[in-house]
């Protein structure tokens, strides 16, 4: 743990229930993109020109999936935030155990999350390659 000198017992119990909280949430995050990418392939993989109408049902399988990841990467975020603001806030820490990372956590853009280099490199190129089935099947 990075607690600094100084940091009481309460705190340090505080941090360790963030870092939970973000351990949780990226494996939420990554047990999504692999849902997604599985999804996706079986989608693709089953249609043909008889049955090209599973491309568009897995075009919005990549963008609901996309969406709930840019959930789970925004909530990641903000409770990252909180964690730094409790290490280095200390003339007037949020209060003890808040898990109110909306209100401490700072400001984090949908935008920012949802056309992050990670999230575009997963779910921009599957959305663009289920596109592209799209057009040269439909």
């Amino acid at each position: 743990m990075t607690g600094g000198p100084g940091l009481d017992e309460q705190r340090l119990r505080h941090l360790e229930l963030l870092q939970n909280v973000i351990a949780r949430l990226g494996n939420n995050s990554f047990l999504i993109k692999g849902w997604c990418i599985t999804l996706s392939g079986v989608l693709v993989a089953v249609a043909d020109r008889s049955r090209a109408a599973t491309i568009p049902v897995a075009l919005a399988l990549a963008v609901g999936f996309w969406l709930l990841d840019g959930y789970y990467l925004r909530q990641e975020r903000l409770f990252r935030a909180l964690y730094e603001k409790i290490i280095s806030d200390r003339d007037a820490p949020p209060p003890p155990f808040t898990m109110d990372a909306e209100r401490y956590g700072g400001t984090v853009s949908w935008s920012a999350v949802l056309l992050s280099r990670p999230m575009l490199f997963c779910y921009g190129v599957l959305a663009a390659a289920n596109s592209l089935l799209l057009v040269f099947l439909g």
